[in-house]
């Protein structure tokens, strides 16, 4: 995972050098909402309560008319909460958690098609947007106002030695953004962006949740055994026996960002010379040759 964070930065670093000495760079910033698809949200159309917040900002270059690279960090906050769930057997397992994220990402994005003019000097370009980054999660419980980290517990018997129990999970994750998006521009450096991203992983801990119940007994006997105890189950009933369903291992947790981005992009020295120079050829007027016979 570090030498993935290394290479990402070795990339950007590269980019922006080249990005300085052609003039295509640009930098954004940006805000929107994120929500999160795992075991502790089974609706499609998540519940408004769950919609958490990013704040994003990078820099963008743009390699020909239709394609540019841009690299991305993002910080969000998501949540999940069996109590807000369809599934009545969700309801009764009653779990949550919360978790800030860390992302950073580097994106190919490539135009769909050319400009589409909405009135005079304002055009929409839309793009799609693939690439592929590395995350920091860190999921916790609230327990009377206090957050509890729930990674070094091993909610799922991760610390219980022998077993077929899971090992533990890396707060480290590789990450997969897709996504579309507008582009306007509001000035000659200036343009607004609209995205909606889904940045898919690897692995089904987003949330803490993923297989089976682990034997109480044993759980119980792992370091911190009785917090464990306490936040992987919530029935109202006894403690489930091992081996019962606690999530489904075999769905990847995954989030999703919308929101929007101010985009600078800075000036290209050598258009704006050939500009300035092309507009002085065009109001040099011809001289008229003299002529006796005009006189």
């Amino acid at each position: 995972m570090k030498k993935t964070i290394f290479l990402l930065l070795l990339c950007s670093f590269l980019t922006i050098n080249l990005s300085f000495s052609q003039s295509r760079l640009g930098i954004f910033a940006g805000y929107g909402t994120t929500w999160y698809y795992g075991d502790l949200n089974d609706r499609i159309l998540t519940n408004k309560e769950l919609f958490g917040h990013y704040w994003n900002a990078g820099f963008v270059y743009r390699l020909n008319n239709r394609s540019s690279l841009s690299l991305n960090y993002n910080s969000a906050f998501i949540e999940g909460a069996d109590s807000l769930a369809i599934s009545s057997y969700n309801r009764k397992r009653n779990l949550h958690f919360q978790s800030d994220i860390k992302d950073i990402a580097l994106r190919y994005e490539y135009q769909l098609f050319k400009k589409v003019s909405v009135r005079k000097k304002q055009f929409i370009t839309p793009y799609i947007i693939i690439g592929i980054g590395a995350l920091q999660h860190k999921p916790v419980a609230i327990i009377n106002d206090n957050e509890i980290e729930l990674q070094p517990l091993g909610t799922e018997g991760q610390f219980i030695e022998g077993g077929q129990y899971p090992k533990p999970y890396k707060l480290y994750q590789l990450s997969v953004p897709t996504g579309i998006g507008v582009e306007t521009r509001l000035s000659n450096s200036f343009s607004l962006r609209l995205e909606i991203v889904n940045h898919w992983t690897f692995f089904d801990y987003l949330d803490d949740v993923s297989t089976v119940f682990a034997d109480s007994t044993k759980l119980s006997k792992t370091p911190n055994g009785e917090l464990a105890l306490e936040l992987a189950n919530n029935f109202d009933k006894d403690y489930p026996t091992d081996g019962v369903g606690r999530g489904n291992k075999n769905n990847n947790d995954t989030y999703m960002t919308a929101g929007f981005s101010i985009v600078y992009r800075f000036a290209n020295g050598n258009q704006k010379g050939l500009k300035s120079n092309v507009r002085k050829k065009k109001g040099k007027k011809k001289k008229k040759n003299n002529c006796d016979a005009y006189d």
